[in-house]
């Protein structure tokens, strides 16, 4: 609620910074400032700092708001309840599970690194608040958009770059990022793109959340009748990017999501020639690029699908029966984060948080995605009531309905890694989710516009 007054009072202001934050995730690696801690990201910076100068303002205005800011506070009033409800069972939960596994159970301790955990908790809130901040109409919509896809032609070259390695490229550049980089481009066998992220899985899944978008918009978006070529081109060049990740999982999510998405397309639509036409070119594009994928893709791929001989699902499936059995010692309420005695490398996100916070946490943590999903259902099944089958999406429905997609791909990827603690991937993430409680904020004028 803090976005609306100080130096983002005015809405370019606020839709310029999420721009910026959105960019910065998607193509920018974090910064090291200290080796005892952490990373920094740019934008993080770069909310921390707003906000707190913001607050500073509101301070100074006698904690107070003009009615400018007051009217905008109005707008957004049953989101932020929402919002404030969903992080503030958060932050409970992990209270009452530290407090639990420290004190309780006398299990490890508390320090530093279980701090951190609600900084992140803190990054997601003021993400999400400031997405559902700006008010996007049609200039702002353009803008954004354009945005996006200048980020995303830029994450397609240089995965491109990275992959063909033009005069050592990698050699280079690999000593800006970290120590994965050089493992992974310079050394690893297969090489694997990874964009500026710190893992070539975490790069397929950025894929799959830009397809999201992209696909939604390719059946759903307004093409008066033609087929949208350059589009269906981007989207080609997006699925390509994932398979030079060499990303089983990704490629997974992706097949899931097309799968959603046009199945969705194929029945919204009354099974007309345009989105058969659609689904058809979809289908062979995908089985396209598989069938030429690179030999290192087959052999990565193939020695997934062999779990006796499969070094990561081997190590997974020990991390899981370790984590398993520190759950049902204590199922309700966890251990806590406990970072120092426990081992935070369990890759699926569903055990390790509950392992931290028991069955209680997960089902907090769970209404996180939920809550816009299932809001998300209902708003377009209003709409699709009101306007009839077959009608075209708003950009705003488009973005409910990306979520809506996307969230199955997500949680599938997420029995194989953690997304929740990437600052990088679940910054984009928590974008998308903010972009849809926006829509939400604009549902009763939306409705009422449809209904006369």
């Amino acid at each position: 609620m803090f976005w609306n007054i100080g130096i983002t009072q005015k809405n370019e202001s606020r839709l310029f910074l999420l721009v910026t934050v959105m960019l910065s995730a998607m193509i920018l690696p974090s910064f090291p400032i200290h080796p005892s801690l952490p990373n920094i990201r740019l934008d993080e910076l770069l909310l921390f700092f707003i906000f707190g100068l913001n607050v500073l303002s509101f301070i100074f205005h006698k904690f107070r708001f003009d009615e400018q800011n007051k009217q905008a506070l109005r707008e957004q009033k049953k989101e932020l309840k929402i919002i404030f409800v969903i992080f503030g069972l958060l932050v409970i939960s992990y209270a009452i599970s530290n407090f639990y596994g420290v004190y309780i159970r006398r299990a490890g301790y508390y320090g530093l690194r279980d701090v951190m955990e609600l900084i992140t908790y803190f990054k997601y809130f003021l993400v999400i608040t400031l997405t559902l901040s700006v008010k996007l109409n049609k200039d702002e919509l353009g803008f954004f958009s354009k945005a996006f896809v200048s980020g995303l032609l830029f994450l397609i070259v240089f995965g491109w770059l990275q992959h063909i390695n033009p005069l050592n490229l990698n050699t280079w550049l690999s000593p800006y990022f970290n120590q994965s980089h050089w493992d992974t481009l310079i050394v690893g066998n297969p090489v694997r793109v990874l964009g500026t992220l710190d893992n070539p899985n975490y790069f397929g899944v950025l894929t799959v959340i830009c397809l999201s978008f992209l696909t939604m918009r390719y059946y759903f978006g307004d093409h008066r009748d033609k087929f949208p070529w350059l589009l269906f081109i981007l989207i080609g060049l997006v699925i390509k990017l994932e398979m030079l990740t060499i990303s089983r999982t990704a490629f997974l999510g992706i097949g899931l999501l097309f799968l959603i998405i046009s199945v969705w397309a194929f029945f919204y639509h009354g099974r007309n020639k345009n989105v058969i036409i659609k689904v058809a070119a979809l289908f062979l594009l995908t089985v396209l690029l598989f069938f030429t994928a690179s030999a290192d893709f087959f052999y990565r791929f193939n020695e997934g699908l062999d779990f006796s001989t499969s070094t990561s699902m081997q190590v997974r499936v020990q991390q899981w029966g370790n984590a398993v059995g520190s759950i049902w010692e204590s199922p309700v309420l966890g251990w806590g984060t406990q970072k120092e005695a426990m081992t935070t490398v369990v890759d699926d996100e569903f055990i390790l948080l509950t392992r931290r916070y028991g069955f209680v946490g997960l089902a907090v943590y769970l209404s996180f995605y939920l809550l816009p999903l299932i809001k998300g259902i209902r708003y377009l099944l209003l709409r699709s009531r009101l306007r009839g089958r077959g009608a075209v999406f708003s950009e705003k429905s488009q973005f409910i309905g990306a979520y809506i997609a996307l969230l199955p791909c997500i949680f599938v990827f997420n029995i194989m890694a953690t997304t929740f603690y990437n600052l990088q991937i679940m910054t984009i993430f928590v974008i998308a989710m903010g972009l849809v409680y926006n829509a939400f904020r604009d549902e009763k004028q939306d409705n009422c516009a449809l209904k006369a």
